[in-house]
């Protein structure tokens, strides 16, 4: 019965008062359940973690997958994207295999607006657009104005049905190769961040001005990029020796395009270290994962 929103007050005030969970003991499970991450997968991080393997061909996305207290989603438009793309070793499959045993949910326009309906009301179709021209302005100023215009033109309590139509005109008239994955993923981002505030971690690309534009849209997400999986791993206890080959096979990848050196933080400086010195300097607790994604030397 609770939507996301009273159910985030309600635990707000039960956490502050001591005196109502004496005096209502009764009422503390169906409001205090577990805190859940919520991670959203972007296709540069599906990607490069399906990439990286050990000797047996096991992947470091499979690894991913099974961190304990997160639930994974992508939003279609990036199963599209994968789908579009001739890319070796193609992810695809693990992740339509992934989607179809329920360990990664699938999001599309739909259900985000379904979503924020149980905040919003009839006037979803009107924040889903405040938030697509949030997303696109991110990337581009002139984007949202010169393909989504009309959803503006929209009545304030137009039909679901209606607005999806004239959404998937818009989305229709863009380019293959002008990144509506990534648009899309920023939507679906500020959506679990309504219902789920301080609990969205943004699996995405090493590119740090990509992961630097989040800061431009009101949301707190927690980045990871495919470098911080490797720091989150130590800190799990997975072992050196264990990780090695994951991390040599994506060293490799990146070598062959030209890529030799992570940039780190260092002196509040991002400086460029050798591949395989970030690894050892992983493994031998010198850094802090910041919350863009960044590794920082403590």
């Amino acid at each position: 019965i609770w939507n996301p929103f009273v159910r985030n007050v309600l635990r707000t005030i039960w956490k502050s008062s001591d005196g109502l969970r004496k005096v209502f003991p009764h009422i503390r499970e169906p409001y205090m359940e577990k805190q859940k991450k919520y991670a959203l997968l972007d296709t540069d991080f599906i990607f490069k973690s399906h990439l990286a393997h050990d000797p047996l061909c096991n992947t470091l996305a499979d690894i991913i997958i099974t961190f304990e207290g997160y639930e994974f989603f992508c939003h279609k438009m990036i199963l599209d994207e994968l789908s579009r793309h001739q890319i070796t070793p193609n992810p695809l499959p693990w992740l339509q295999e992934l989607i179809k045993n329920g360990k990664v949910h699938l999001f599309t326009d739909a259900d985000i607006l379904n979503e924020l309906k149980t905040v919003y009301g009839p006037a979803a179709s009107s924040m889903y657009t405040t938030l697509l021209e949030k997303s696109c302005n991110t990337f581009n100023q002139g984007f949202f104005s010169q393909y989504y215009d009309t959803l503006k033109m929209l009545p304030l309590f137009t039909s679901d049905s209606e607005f999806l139509r004239q959404l998937a005109e818009c989305d229709a008239l863009i380019p293959s190769q002008n990144g509506l994955g990534e648009k899309k993923t920023y939507v679906l981002i500020q959506m679990m961040d309504v219902l789920h505030p301080g609990m969205v971690y943004f699996f995405c690309s090493d590119d740090f001005d990509a992961r630097q534009s989040l800061n431009t849209i009101p949301v707190k997400v927690h980045c990871l990029s495919i470098l911080g999986v490797f720091q989150v791993l130590k800190e799990q206890s997975y072992g050196k020796e264990q990780m090695q080959p994951y991390f040599d096979s994506l060293s490799e990848f990146l070598a062959r395009q030209l890529q030799k050196t992570y940039r780190v933080w260092n002196n509040h400086r991002r400086t460029k270290v050798p591949m395989a010195q970030v690894f050892d300097d992983i493994y031998e607790g010198r850094f802090q994962l910041l919350r863009n994604g960044d590794l920082s030397y403590i």
